[in-house]
């Protein structure tokens, strides 16, 4: 009813402000001393003010009606989480339109689209990031043609509510295209028109360029080749890394440029990417050989309706489709069906509480890595004994150390766990510190679950006003170190609901400040996986681990009773980003150490197969 009444209202407006017009096109036009005034000079005024009115009113209606086609989808804001948004087109037409996420605050966006889907990606911008003015770090133009360059040359001389810090190209003069390629002409020379009020931000990119923003990392295999005259033969083809996902973008990179690519870099392994961008919207693009170089488990299609349907029969896209099929992709995302987000494929992470306290971290570190896992959560709460490398003066020195063998080995560590409650003063700053000199990006902490007396905190109002302060208190310094908070549902009164902590969440209301959620600790409490569905907010993260319902066995997923196919099966219908963060670690720390490799295999395997199922 608002979203009606909000309507009616504006439409009143505009109503109002049409009525107005009559009394403007009556007053004379204003003409210079001694001029002549004629009536077809008088009808051709008023006829460009009635044109310049009816203009002006059909973009603010579009805008109006794009606002409400956005709120209308419930675009889910990922701002501080990995995912990529492919947008929609609105008049089901070609274009490339990706807005990217990072888990670390950025913004980046890859081409956009026709000039006519500028409202849409502003309004869908505005919701992803959840931000009334968006910034983007990083804008990537493919190649100068209309259905990938347009929107960000309208944004950047019309929308002042969307800034941006860079914007990645790498277009020839526009007298290169003369007579090859005519829409290449006229971007560029749109493009160079524009370029004064941004060219301290222009960088230009170059095969062979491996740069990071923020969290993801590009590297660049192809850009434009002055011996090709064809615009899609200057597309740009790069991977981007993020979150344990790899990405190859193609533009609308051509059978030539794929072949290029696959001849130069195929024995490097660095082509195998995990999602792949279909080249020119799945039709008359890279050959097979590039796709099979490439080997997705996922393809993005930025495609519409009539062109993976071959509605006029000159297309490839049917021959592109059985390419894909043959080669066994798990999933596809296809833009005609609806604007997307894309979450990244979740890292396998598990706690250093494998092991026990005091077993070096960092060869912890190592040896994890060489099992295969893909992060660690250092696990402080290991971490307090009298002696120990984190209680003293150089814990900062300890982390470093640690991260530098840990960086060698390839493993990061991605998650920590703080000793304590949201009040232990001492841990949670020392942990704060000492996640960000490791690069953990979350650090989960226990919220406070009962009174000074001991008393356990049974009510969600009084709950919820005790660590909201308790976590409030945190964040100034959670922002300065980059390290995002995380409250955890765990077993004692209001403190095992998780319906709590996500409210909990909504009330700090906080960019540094998340919840984790811990299926084995719901599971004793008597919440069942689905629980999720009723939450406020999405968890960031996971402590994914085993019970019996009775006690809290952190045991290896299916070793107790909890229903993983309803765990999984949520996940799917929340949209869950995050990764995947093992809490079974009781088996491994009790069993001889020369029995632990063994069992972190198959607590690993167990993962890998419940990864499969969760996007």
């Amino acid at each position: 009813m608002k979203r009606k009444a909000v309507l009616c209202v504006l439409l009143a407006v505009a109503f109002l402000w049409t009525s107005c017009l009559p009394a403007f096109a009556s007053a004379a036009p204003s003409v210079p001393a001694g001029a002549s005034v004629t009536e077809s000079t008088v009808r051709m005024d008023i006829g460009s003010f009635f044109e310049t009115i009816r203009t002006w009113f059909r973009a603010l209606w579009n805008r109006i009606k794009m606002h409400f086609e956005v709120k209308k989808e419930m675009v889910r804001n990922t701002m501080n989480q990995n995912a990529i948004h492919m947008l929609k087109s609105v008049t089901d037409t070609i274009c490339d339109s990706f807005i990217i996420t990072t888990e670390d605050g950025k913004v980046i966006v890859i081409d956009g689209g026709h000039k006519t889907e500028t409202d849409y990606f502003v309004e869908y911008l505005k919701a992803a990031t959840g931000q009334r003015k968006p910034h983007i770090d990083a804008w990537f133009l493919s190649h100068p043609h209309d259905d990938h360059c347009e929107v960000f040359l309208e944004v950047a001389e019309h929308r002042s509510c969307v800034s941006f810090d860079k914007v990645y190209a790498n277009f020839p003069e526009a007298s290169f295209y003369d007579g090859y390629d005519e829409w290449c002409v006229a971007i560029i020379t749109e493009f160079d028109r524009l370029k004064p009020a941004f060219s301290d931000k222009v960088a230009e990119l170059r095969e062979g360029d491996v740069f990071r923003i923020g969290a993801a990392q590009f590297t660049v295999f192809y850009t434009f080749n002055p011996e090709w005259h064809g615009g899609n033969d200057g597309s740009t083809i790069m991977r981007m890394d993020l979150g344990g996902t790899s990405v190859m973008f193609t533009g609308d990179a051509t059978v030539k440029s794929g072949n290029y690519v696959v001849e130069k870099y195929a024995d490097s392994g660095l082509l195998r990417c995990d999602y792949c961008k279909m080249a020119h919207h799945g039709q008359d693009g890279v050959d097979r050989i590039f796709y099979e170089a490439v080997a997705p488990e996922v393809c993005i299609w930025p495609t519409p309706t009539w062109v993976y349907d071959n509605v006029n029969g000159n297309l490839r896209t049917f021959e592109t489709r059985a390419w894909v099929e043959e080669l066994g992709v798990k999933k596809e995302y296809k833009s005609f069906e609806g604007s997307a987000v894309i979450g990244m494929k979740p890292r396998i992470v598990t706690t250093t509480d494998v092991f026990e306290d005091g077993y070096d971290a960092a060869k912890a570190a190592e040896r994890l890595a060489a099992l295969g896992y893909e992060g660690v959560d250092m696990g402080f709460d290991y971490w307090t004994f009298d002696g120990s490398p984190f209680a003293g003066d150089g814990y900062l020195d300890w982390a470093k150390g640690v991260r530098a063998r840990a960086d060698a080995a390839g493993i990061a560590y991605t998650h920590a766990h703080a000793p304590g409650e949201a009040d232990a003063d001492e841990w949670i700053g020392r942990s704060i510190e000492a996640a960000s000199v490791l690069g953990a990006r979350y650090l989960v902490v226990h919220p406070i679950w009962h009174e000074k007396n001991g008393r356990v905190i049974k009510t969600g109002a009084r709950f919820l006003q005790v660590n909201a302060d308790a976590f409030k208190k945190w964040l100034p310094k959670a922002e300065e170190c980059g390290v995002v908070l995380l409250a955890e549902n765990i077993l004692w009164g209001a403190s095992s609901d998780p319906r709590v902590i996500a409210e909990l969440v909504r009330r700090v209301d906080s960019d540094w400040f998340g919840w984790c959620f811990d299926v084995g600790h719901a599971y004793c409490s008597g919440y069942k996986p689905d629980v999720l569905k009723a939450c406020a907010v999405a968890p960031m993260s996971l402590h994914i681990q085993d019970n019996d319902g009775t006690c809290d066995g952190h045991l290896i997923p299916g070793d107790g009773t909890i229903d993983w196919d309803l765990f999984l099966r949520t996940l799917r219908e929340i949209g869950y980003l995050g990764d995947c963060v093992l809490e079974a670690h009781h088996q491994s720390l009790e069993a001889p150490d020369a029995e632990r490799d063994a069992i972190l295999t198959r607590l690993l395997e167990t993962a890998q197969d419940l990864r499969a199922q969760m996007r």
